[in-house]
């Protein structure tokens, strides 16, 4: 029966329906184990029928989804409104035995199945109030009324963003604020620099900062916090949700006025969410030079003193900063090579103008890193305290469960994670 059948008398009725029939089981499995996929590209597998003998029934048929949905809710003079936007990119059904109209004779055994998935298809993504999720189930049709469904498999459309492309990828940061303190004739003054304004994920970011002090105002530690700042769109309101997905605390050392910070970026989206209008992602650095003030008085006028930059995340990395180590072939993980794409897209929030890869680039990099894909994990909030519960209004059809989707992970020298 299908999954959403979980009453005693439906259960009952499945019961007797698949006794009757001689149905035993149901599955789907996909040929590319991890089960990544990019825009364009084939995903196949196998449906397998276990009957005790042939059944008389409408056919086997293949249910392909994938949609966006966003879904939060505002309070505005005392009254919380739900806001939510949505959008469909894949709704494939097909039949591999049956036609669905009229009853036929199926026996067991094995169902090999294949569909291109279409181009320009946004990243599997998930969020706090909204996400982007590709599904596909199989579903063995008794009757118009009755069938019998495999589990919802998702799986992740992975993201294409060459950081090649974007003119201002390779052009070094370097930022500096200064500020005067009360009470204070000298200014504190706080620098940082990086190489490149672009990353992929597994790659460090390595941030130098100097700190000038010659105040009497003590700083405490040096704060550096690396931001995923996701803005979901609906009809008539945008909501944004910042994400710490790494934040560091460097003591300050007296004697010292350079400190060299270093992290690595991991399984995250890439910024702009090319494809999809009603989520946008971005990063943020901060630094912020933490004073070590006690009593609440000052606080409000002796603020730590901050600097922040935008940083761009992509999947292939700049090719004449870093050189990701040399392990596998992709191609050996993805034998179907993906079609070649010129599509082009900018992104607002300060980002620069990013381009989609020809994705048969892919197969010529011979790069692929250890492990070839991570799990992505929704980080914490920087402000939870005015997060409200997403409860269940984004799940509309209920069918697939939340996921971790599989992002592309390089493997650097420098990288922090030695052991991977």
């Amino acid at each position: 029966m299908d999954e959403e059948a979980e009453s005693p008398a439906e259960q009952a009725i499945a019961a007797t329906l698949s006794e009757s029939i001689g149905f035993r089981r149901i599955d789907i499995v996909l040929d590319q184990p991890q089960q990544v996929y990019y825009s364009g590209q084939q995903i196949s597998g196998h449906v397998h029928l276990d009957v005790s003998e042939p059944v008389n029934v409408l056919g086997i048929r293949l249910k392909y989804k994938g949609e966006a949905q966003v879904y939060f809710t505002d309070r505005s003079a005392g009254i919380r409104r739900k806001f939510s936007a949505f959008e469909s990119y894949l709704h494939v059904e097909t039949y591999l035995a049956g036609d669905g109209k009229e009853k036929s004779t199926i026996t067991g055994g094995v169902y090999p199945f294949s569909l291109t998935l279409p181009e320009n298809l946004p990243c599997s993504f998930e969020g706090r109030y909204g996400r982007v999720r590709y599904s596909i189930r199989a579903l063995l049709d008794v009757t118009t009324i009755y069938r019998f469904s495999t589990n919802i498999i998702p799986f992740t459309v992975a993201p294409i963003l060459d950081l090649n492309r974007d003119p201002l990828a390779a052009l070094p940061i370097n930022i500096q604020q200064s500020k005067v303190y009360m009470g204070q004739t000298e200014p504190i003054s706080v620098s940082m620099s990086l190489p490149v304004h672009s990353y992929v994920p597994g790659q460090t970011i390595p941030i130098k900062i100097a700190l000038t002090n010659p105040s009497t105002v003590a700083i405490k530690k040096i704060r550096v916090v690396f931001k995923k700042v996701v803005t979901y769109h609906a009809t008539e309101k945008s909501r944004k949700h910042k994400e710490i997905v790494v934040e560091i605390e460097q003591p300050v050392n007296k004697e010292s006025e350079t400190y060299d910070v270093l992290f690595d970026v991991p399984a995250v989206p890439p910024t702009g969410m090319i494809h999809c209008t009603i989520i946008d992602v971005v990063y943020t650095l901060k630094v912020e030079a933490c004073v070590d003030v006690s009593e609440w008085y000052y606080r409000l006028f002796q603020k730590n003193l901050k600097l922040r930059t935008n940083i761009v995340v992509g999947t292939v990395p700049l090719e004449n900063y870093e050189t990701p180590q040399k392990m596998e072939d992709v191609t050996e993980a993805f034998p179907a090579r993906p079609p070649c794409t010129t599509t082009t897209e900018e992104r607002g929030n300060n980002a620069s103008p990013l381009k989609n890869i020809e994705k048969e680039e892919i197969t010529k990099s011979n790069l692929s890193p250890v492990p070839l894909y991570e799990k992505s994990q929704i980080y914490r909030s920087s402000k939870p305290d005015r997060d409200d519960p997403t409860g269940d209004e984004g799940d509309s059809d209920g069918e697939v469960k939340p996921y971790s989707p599989m992002y592309r992970v390089y493997n650097f020298k420098s990288s922090r994670k030695k052991g991977k």
